[in-house]
Order: structure tokens, then C-alpha cells, then sequence
């Protein structure tokens, strides 16, 4: 009887154990089933990412300003290479990737599994390379990003690292939108998990990146460039920078930075020139900012354009320090302040103008904070606001002191003067496209924000006119076309103080008048020679304005000085 019974239990336990181990299996080969066979295929395979073609860049005028050129790599696995044919492999590959017999064998014996044997190679060795019949050896396309017009816009274009990320530019900014999605491949793995490469699987096809239309014009661009290193081969400036903008929709004809650099041979340029000055350097503007201080008295109702302004004196007196003038005016029009860029002039105008109006009109007309623009880097220039000011700010403002703004700010604020009033954010890329051309996401315009009265705009645009015609921007005037604009001439900023020696030239304006189609911003670095606007700056100005209408066909304005 007790035999009896141990043999039940046993039978019982062994048909228990039974039952969990059936239970078992059923989970592992039904219900878990596509778990475990996923973990299988991660040890048996090997997934491998390669890039899909980068986006284009391609200027309004249809220039290729960065590409990419299909290549590819040579791989090889000497674990899975006969070693007694490791001589012949190396012999057959030595010609097709340019290294000697010798260097390939050394290759293959230094490494113990798949490798890049060479890269960035002529896709026409492919087939070469696949009549070797040598399983794990073989080729993977690879992309190598060109930029057919070197420095050209370097600074706007940007470049990528060695890995195909953005760095600067357009390349950075608009990175996951040019490189679009890799191609992931299975590789399969032997016994050992090592890589085999008898195999190499495509798994998921991946989106080659889409290409950028974007306004920059590369004749306007060449001759902004090409003015702009003359001006510094003259003056020995440190640097300089300039943009052309269309004040109607804030679409960006060119935007230069000198020094500049080569995308694609970035060795060969200095680290300083690897920067875009146009948006990252916020420079104190000087007297081109005076026509917003008038701006903001004419709006606030407390200055009549046609009134006279108290100039004389040879300066004026703020809280016990006297801030001198270029001469002893007298009485001038507002007209004449501007055009004469008289510090006595526009300091009075300043303060008259209560503080929240002045505030307001500042950052309405978009200092101190960024334009937007599509480039990484951008700097929001410095303005503090009220809270701040100490007695002597308002004199400051008057004269372009205590606030600092890059060449791109300056430009969309002249740009508000020029269509009557309207602010205009700076724009680059048009639309983006497919590697067929077809425009995936065009260009959303946002709508222009009223920041001048019309009247105050168009007076304000008359004023600079009159700066051009007769006053310190006489050498921007462009035979045929009526120009209007305001020279500014600042000593350069350094912790806290001003440096002896050294300035910063500026010229802002427009044309042709009375409807504007350009605005043009030259801002002029450290100049040596000569640091005045208007003898640095202003001819700047005037010799790009003169290619720039010829370039884009704009009729001569009537009624103006042939």
C-alpha cells in the first residue's frame, strides 16, 4: 500500500513537471514566439546604416552651391578571407583603391573582422571589384558633399563634419531636413557572431534628403563679395559684412561675410573666417540709428518734419558732460540733422520723445531681438530697454551708443523705412524639393507687422535722400537712380569701454526711390587707412548698388541726377 502510494506521487509529480515544461514550450514557441525569434535574428545579424544622398543647395539663379557626388567604400572581413589567398586579394584590391599591395595585406592582417578598406572612391570600381569573387569584399555607396562654387556664400551655405552632420549655415540649420533617412541593411553574423558579409540584406529603404531653393542671387552675391574685399584690401578692416535684401518681402539677395572660407577645404581657411558676421557679430550702429530717434518723435506727435532744430553750440550738455557735434550748425531742419548727422540735433530729438514711445518704436523695429533668419548662431544684438537707462542713455541712443545690432537687424529695419512701414522678417529658403525637382514644403510667407505710420515711413525715406544728395552719403549716390540712406561711423565696444583706434564704418540704405526694391547694409570692420563711414562705407555701398541695378535690369528713376 505505501509503495502503492509513493508510486502515485511520483507519477503525480512527473506529470506535473510534464505539464510545466509543455507549458512552458507552448509560451516560448507560440505565444512568445516572434520575441525569442527577433532576439535570434539580433544575434545572427548585423544592421548597417548608409546614408541616403544629401539635399542639394541651389540658389535662385539655379547655381548648385553644395551637392553630393556618389562614391563608394571598399569593406573587407579577413575573418572570413582563406588566409593562403590574403596575397592575391590584396594584389587584385592594391590598383583599385590606390594603396600598395603591401599596405592592403598589412590592412588585412591588422584587423580581425569587416572594415573599410577606402572610402570616397570612384563608383566604377565596383564592378572590379566584384570580379575578384572574393566573398566579405566588396563595395557600399557612399556620398561625398561638393560645393562647386568654393567660398561663394561660404558662411550662408555652412559645411558638415566628417561624420555628414551640419555645422554651420544652411547645413546646420537645415540638417535632418538635407539628409533625409538612412538605408538600413542586415548583415548576417556566423556561429561566433562575427560579421560574415556573405550576406548584405537591404531592410528598410531609406529617403535621400531634400534639396533647398533659397533666394540668395549668385551674380548679386559675387559682386558684394567682390566690393567688399576691395574695401578691405583699401582700408586693412579686420573684416566686413554686407546684405541686400528685397524690403518688400524680406527675400535675401546676398549676404556676404569677409574673411570668408571654402566649404569644401575648410583647412585652408582661418578659423576667424568660419564665422557669418552678418548675423553673429552685434555691432554698435552709430548714426544710422539718428532716422529712429526721428522716426520716434515724428510718431509720437512731439516733432514736425519741417521744423527747425537747435544745433548750435558746437554740442550739448547732458547731466554735466558735454557730448561735442561735428560742427556749430545752429538751426537745421530735421532734414539737415539727419543730413549732416548732427549729434547736437538728434540728442534733443531723443528727449523729447517720452519713454515708452522711444522704447517702443526700438524694439517694434525688431533691435534686440533675432530676425529669424534660417541660420544657426544668430545673435539678438543687445538693447536693455528702460530699467536701465541711466540719464545720459537717451543721448547715447541718439548717437547709436548703448545698443548693438548685426548687419541683418539694420537691414530689416531700413527695410521698414523703404515699403512705407512694415516690418519684414529676412528669409532664405524658398521651398524645399525632392530629388525630382517637385516643391515639397514651399515657402509659408508670414504677414508684414505695421511698425511706422505710412506717412512717417515715406517722410523718413525723403529725409535719407536728402543724406545722399547733400550730406555725409554722397559717395553711395548711383548715376540715374535716387538713393536714400545714412552713413554711421562708431568706435568699437570692448568690455564695458571704448578702444582707441578702433571703429566700425557703416552705410545703410536703399533704392530706387520712391518705391525701394533694395535695401543694402555695408558694415565695415576695424578699417585702418580711413575709419569713416563716409569716405569707407558709402562707396561701398555706392559701387554695389550700381552693379546690383544693372545686374536685375532696374530702369534709371525718373527725374533723378543721370
Amino acid at each position: 500500500m505505501v509503495n502503492t502510494m509513493r508510486l502515485r506521487w511520483i507519477a503525480w509529480a512527473l506529470s506535473a513537471w510534464v505539464a510545466v515544461v509543455v507549458l512552458r514550450l507552448l509560451q516560448i514557441q507560440v505565444l512568445d514566439h516572434k520575441t525569442w525569434e527577433s532576439g535570434s535574428a539580433r544575434q545572427r545579424e548585423h544592421p548597417l546604416e548608409v546614408e541616403e544622398p544629401r539635399g542639394d543647395i541651389v540658389s535662385r539663379d539655379g547655381r548648385l552651391l553644395a551637392g553630393s557626388l556618389e562614391r563608394v567604400a571598399v569593406y573587407a572581413n579577413p575573418r572570413k578571407i582563406p588566409r593562403e589567398v590574403w596575397g592575391s586579394v590584396a594584389s587584385g584590391l592594391a590598383p583599385l583603391v590606390g594603396q600598395p599591395a603591401s599596405a592592403v595585406l598589412a590592412q588585412l592582417r591588422d584587423h580581425d573582422g569587416f572594415f573599410y578598406l577606402a572610402k570616397d572612391l570612384d563608383p566604377q570600381i565596383t564592378d572590379a571589384v566584384g570580379k575578384l569573387r572574393q566573398r566579405s569584399v566588396g563595395t557600399i555607396r557612399t556620398e561625398r558633399r561638393v560645393y562647386p562654387h568654393g567660398p561663394l556664400a561660404g558662411p550662408v551655405v555652412g559645411y558638415i563634419n566628417a561624420e555628414g552632420d551640419g555645422q554651420a549655415g544652411l547645413e546646420a540649420f537645415y540638417d535632418r531636413t538635407l539628409r533625409g533617412v538612412p538605408s538600413v541593411y542586415r548583415v548576417l553574423r556566423d556561429g561566433k557572431t562575427s560579421p560574415t558579409f556573405l550576406d548584405l540584406r537591404l531592410e528598410k529603404r531609406g529617403r535621400p534628403g531634400q534639396s533647398l531653393a533659397i533666394s540668395i542671387d549668385c551674380r548679386i552675391q559675387l559682386v558684394v563679395e567682390q566690393e567688399l574685399a576691395r574695401t578691405i584690401a583699401e582700408t586693412g578692416a579686420k573684416g566686413a559684412s554686407a546684405v541686400v535684401i528685397d524690403p518688400r518681402d524680406g527675400e535675401l539677395l546676398a549676404m556676404a561675410s569677409l574673411p570668408s572660407y571654402d566649404p569644401g577645404h575648410l583647412g585652408q581657411s582661418p578659423s576667424e573666417g568660419r564665422r557669418n558676421r552678418a548675423v553673429e557679430d552685434a555691432l554698435e550702429p552709430g548714426s544710422t540709428f539718428k532716422p529712429f530717434i526721428v522716426a520716434a518723435a515724428m510718431t509720437a506727435g512731439v516733432l514736425d518734419p519741417s521744423e527747425l532744430v537747435d544745433c548750435s553750440g558746437g554740442g550739448v550738455e547732458i547731466a554735466n558732460v558735454f557730448i561735442h557735434d561735428h560742427a556749430r550748425y545752429g538751426l537745421l531742419p530735421v532734414q539737415q540733422v539727419l543730413a549732416k548727422s548732427s549729434n547736437a540735433g538728434a540728442i534733443r530729438i531723443a528727449y523729447r520723445v517720452g519713454t515708452n514711445q522711444l522704447d517702443e518704436t526700438i524694439r517694434r523695429m525688431g533691435f534686440g531681438q533675432p530676425t529669424r533668419v534660417e541660420l544657426p548662431a544668430e545673435t539678438r544684438g543687445i538693447y536693455r530697454g528702460p530699467q536701465s537707462w541711466s540719464a545720459l542713455s537717451r543721448a547715447g541712443l541718439a548717437l547709436g551708443q548703448e545698443i548693438s545690432a548685426t548687419t541683418i537687424q539694420l537691414a530689416q529695419a531700413y527695410a521698414a523705412i523703404a515699403n512705407g512701414g512694415f516690418l519684414v522678417h529676412p528669409r532664405l529658403v524658398f521651398e524645399t524639393r525632392d530629388r525630382s525637382g517637385r516643391p515639397i514644403t514651399p515657402y509659408q510667407p508670414q504677414p508684414r507687422v505695421r511698425v511706422l505710420p505710412a506717412d512717417v515711413a515715406v517722410r523718413l525715406a525723403s529725409m535719407l535722400e536728402a543724406v545722399v544728395e547733400e550730406g555725409t552719403g554722397k559717395a553711395a549716390d548711383v548715376p540715374g537712380y535716387r538713393v536714400a540712406g545714412k552713413t554711421g561711423t562708431a568706435q568699437r565696444a570692448s568690455s564695458g569701454s571704448y578702444s582707441a583706434g578702433r571703429h566700425v564704418a557703416w552705410f545703410a540704405g536703399f533704392l530706387p526711390m520712391p518705391d525701394p526694391s533694395l535695401v543694402i547694409v555695408v558694415c565695415v570692420d576695424e578699417p585702418v587707412s580711413n575709419y569713416w563711414a563716409a569716405d569707407v562705407a558709402a562707396p561701398a555701398f555706392g559701387r554695389i548698388a550700381t552693379r546690383t541695378v544693372l545686374l536685375l535690369g532696374l530702369e534709371p528713376t525718373d527725374g533723378s541726377r543721370a
